[in-house]
């Protein structure tokens, strides 16, 4: 059996990310245009479209992505060369105006597609590794059955089954962080939803009544992103004392530091949950919501935002263990974020010329996708489904692959 790694390094990786990416040039127009426009553009931009993916390889292999060396943090790598590749030919194509049959929109999704299916294939490559090292090391010892303690240390995917054994301290972490939020309290969970009440009620007042807005059921508008967005809101806020507000666990206990952050993201998701089984007859019954197939999807949605939550919340305790000043910044960006994601306003409201980028809000894909389920009754559109799953899949990854890089290092960072 031959080594799997090798696929991820030199010319093979190389020749793989060439047919990705042109692959993702093609389902990208398909998706934008009807089949015989979007061959035609695709035929009228063949040479910027060529341009594109050498120069996101080539950005690649600058970021050391070919290289052994460069397999630390190798998604942030990847999804650095794609992005910078795409602004680069776009920008070109434009200064020499050759920027016809080039769809903005397409080269944005298709370095969505792009670091999208280059996560999926290296983590196949990565389980078939793990295979063949079981594989050579019951060769070697004549299939006896060996235990070394952290050979999964610096591995994604042995991260992840060495948190599964330690699902008893996640689960104790978030039993003790509700006990805490709770106690000596005489409303106990019921603030939990007094919160988004008040909130909706000083909504709803505002925008209906002083400003006007002709939304119908607001409240019902309101509360869809609104409960959400504080799901996003606590976790990413939790997640910047996660592992700095640790330092005694973190000096005196070994165990996997990734149950931190986890344990922030489920306490938030618990609190979400409990909130959601409270208001749901409500949207049901009092907003008269049908019931229909379409929101089966919404477990689906909210899976891909727990996975995008885990991964932001990787990566900023990561940053916040280091610098004390992310703390601040989270807040600040929070705020500013509120406002750019459809919370209190409609989609429709965006000029038409923003919709597109406004869709890219980090929040937005998942709030939209709640809206179109609940208030709407529509299913997600396409573009929805793409980009929430290139950013649960590429945050969750990335996220996991800066935790790790410095996870040895944390002890000391706090």
């Amino acid at each position: 059996m031959k080594d799997p790694s090798r696929w991820r390094v030199g010319w093979r990786a190389a020749g793989v990310d060439v047919v990705v990416a042109a692959s993702a040039i093609l389902l990208s127009y398909l998706l934008r245009f009807e089949s015989r426009d979007a061959l035609h553009f695709m035929a009228v931009a063949a040479a910027a479209l060529t341009f594109l993916v050498l120069l996101q390889l080539g950005f690649c292999a600058l970021l050391r992505l070919y290289a052994l060396s460069g397999q630390t943090m190798w998604p942030v790598r990847l999804a650095a060369g794609a992005g910078a590749g795409a602004a680069m030919a776009l920008g070109a194509a434009v200064w020499l105006g050759v920027d016809e049959g080039i769809s903005r929109q397409a080269v944005a999704s298709q370095v969505a597609l792009f670091c999208l299916a280059g996560v999926l294939w290296r983590a196949v490559v990565g389980l078939k590794y793990r295979q063949f090292q079981a594989h050579a090391i019951i060769e070697r010892f004549g299939g006896q059955q060996l235990v070394v303690q952290g050979e999964d240390v610096g591995s994604m995917a042995g991260s992840l089954n060495r948190t599964w054994d330690y699902r008893h301290l996640l689960r104790n972490l978030v039993v003790k962080d509700l006990k805490l939020k709770y106690q000596r309290s005489l409303l106990g969970f019921a603030w939990s939803l007094l919160n988004p009440l008040i909130m909706i009620a000083v909504y709803t007042l505002a925008f209906t009544y002083v400003m006007r807005l002709g939304t119908p059921r607001f409240a019902l508008f309101i509360l869809i992103g609104l409960l959400s967005w504080n799901f996003f809101a606590g976790a990413v806020m939790s997640a910047t004392d996660a592992v700095a507000g640790q330092a005694s666990l973190l000096r005196s206990v070994i165990f996997p530091r990734v149950v931190l952050p986890f344990a922030a993201v489920l306490f938030n998701l618990t609190q979400y949950l409990l909130t959601i089984l409270v208001f749901l007859p409500i949207i049901l019954f009092v907003y008269g919501v049908t019931p229909a197939p379409r929101m089966l999807l919404f477990p689906v949605f909210l899976l891909l935002q727990v996975l995008f939550i885990a991964g932001l919340t990787m990566a900023i305790a990561t940053a916040s263990a280091a610098f004390r000043d992310v703390k601040h910044l989270v807040e600040v960006g929070l705020g500013i974020g509120f406002w750019l994601t459809p919370i209190i306003y409609e989609p429709t409201m965006v000029p038409e010329e923003f919709r597109q980028i406004a869709l890219l809000g980090p929040m937005t894909p998942f709030i939209r996708a709640y809206q179109d389920i609940f208030y709407y009754g529509v299913a997600p559109d396409s573009a929805i489904w793409i980009i929430a799953s290139v950013y649960a899949v590429g945050a969750f990854i990335c996220g996991l692959s800066v935790f790790l890089a410095y996870e040895s290092r944390m002890p000391e960072l706090v």
